[in-house]
């Protein structure tokens, strides 16, 4: 095991690589990132740096120095079309084959486009830094932004532009934002807080024609037959996970994602991680495909660990942290929308949590302004106990009592 060649400079390439020698592995590590820059920290593009409070040194994830320092060869803008894993190799595009030994996909997805979304220098889409980069220089040319879809995303960029003192308008095509995976009740509440701060939130909406002039989008009419005027664009409906490679290489392909163990192995000497995993997860005891930076990074770490240790069980739990104004958001676990929902605390004063139940158990719980409860509810979910919804929507219990006590 003398060569690892990461595919992919994100959260879990980037993890991965930096794991590896922290755990003492001292062979070859090489990352082949098809990004032109070198891996940052996504979270800050559509907060920080898109409002221009950080700029780009501070979005790095590491110096130049400290990838040569570590021993790290990171080649950019390399594009790997395909490859042979009985052969240990890898094709690549205007460049000689690569071979490994222990091969890493960190491949991430590509934004969602719409199928009538205008070619125009205006709409957007945001993933990259440089994507990044353009739309914060847009932001400042502009005074109305359209937001197409209302999930973490848009809902974070409607926040900034609300900040930079831009109208925004969203456009979203559920009743309530983020339905499918929190529930109508916390929709409605996600809802309440952007209109409160200005946002111009139309749900069950979708754009019905699009208005060129100039090679520029300058407006569009809705479902419900208006017109809106706007300056910018930004699609923002979710990723395609990239699944090319991994079909290419023939990796079992199940849910939009590559199926891989408990270790996050997909074959022989092949791990996999981040937006395009879809891992059994040990505590869970299901497989779960999760798309956030967090759980990317984490599951980089634990290949990191399975690598250089022998096979190793990735138990950490999925988690995902936003900040939209003055509401920290934080999620542990992994649920749906459509599980029963038992709320804890001040839902008005917006310092509450949502614990997510399936069969008795907490699957997921989702906390505003209230982190305590949120770490605490994840040792509920990894104890596998079941509960009482009572007990749970007492703030006179503890979380600590339900974790000594299963419910009858």
């Amino acid at each position: 095991m003398s060569r690892v060649v990461i595919v992919g400079g994100g959260g879990t390439g980037d993890a991965a690589a930096f794991g590896l020698r922290k755990r003492g592995f001292d062979g070859e590590i090489v990352i082949l990132s098809a990004d032109q820059d070198r891996p940052y920290d996504r979270p800050y593009l559509s907060k920080e740096f898109l409002r221009g409070e950080v700029d780009v040194p501070k979005v790095f994830l590491h110096d130049e120095a400290e990838y040569a320092k570590e021993r790290i060869e990171l080649r950019l803008d390399q594009r790997v079309t395909g490859g042979s894993l009985p052969e240990h190799r890898l094709t690549m595009s205007g460049a000689d084959a690569v071979g490994f030994d222990v091969l890493v996909l960190g491949l991430g997805g590509s934004p969602r486009r719409l199928p009538d979304m205008p070619s125009a220098e205006n709409v957007r889409t945001l993933r990259s830094l440089r994507d990044s980069q353009d739309l914060r220089a847009a932001l400042r040319r502009s005074n109305r932004l359209l937001l197409i879809g209302a999930g973490f995303i848009g809902a974070e960029v409607a926040a900034s532009a609300r900040q930079l003192g831009k109208e925004v308008l969203i456009v979203e095509a559920l009743p309530v934002p983020l339905q499918r995976a929190l529930g109508d009740e916390v929709g409605k509440v996600y809802a309440q807080i952007h209109r409160s701060h200005g946002v111009d939130l139309r749900t069950e909406t979708s754009v019905r024609d699009w208005h060129t002039s100039g090679g520029q989008v300058v407006g569009a009419t809705l479902s419900d037959g208006k017109r809106e005027e706007l300056d910018l664009v930004l699609v923002a409906i979710g990723i395609e996970p990239n699944l090319e490679l991994p079909r290419a290489l023939g990796l079992p392909i199940e849910r939009g994602g590559v199926r891989v163990d408990q270790a996050l192995r997909a074959a022989q000497d092949v791990y996999v991680g981040g937006d395009i995993a879809l891992h059994h997860h040990p505590v869970l005891g299901r497989s779960i495909r999760v798309e956030h930076w967090e759980v990317a990074k984490g599951q980089g770490r634990g290949i990191a660990a399975s690598i250089a240790g022998g096979e190793t069980a990735y138990t950490k739990l999925p988690y995902f942290w936003s900040d939209q104004y003055d509401v920290s958001l934080e999620y542990r676990g992994n649920a749906s929308g459509d599980d029963a929902a038992v709320w804890r605390g001040d839902r008005e004063a917006l310092k509450f949590s949502v614990f997510y139940l399936r069969d008795g158990m907490v699957e997921a719980v989702l906390s505003m302004n209230d982190a305590k409860t949120n770490e605490e509810g994840g040792k509920l979910i990894e104890s596998r106990r079941r509960v009482s919804p009572a007990a749970l929507e007492d703030t006179g219990v503890q979380i600590s009592e339900l974790l000594g006590t299963a419910a009858p």
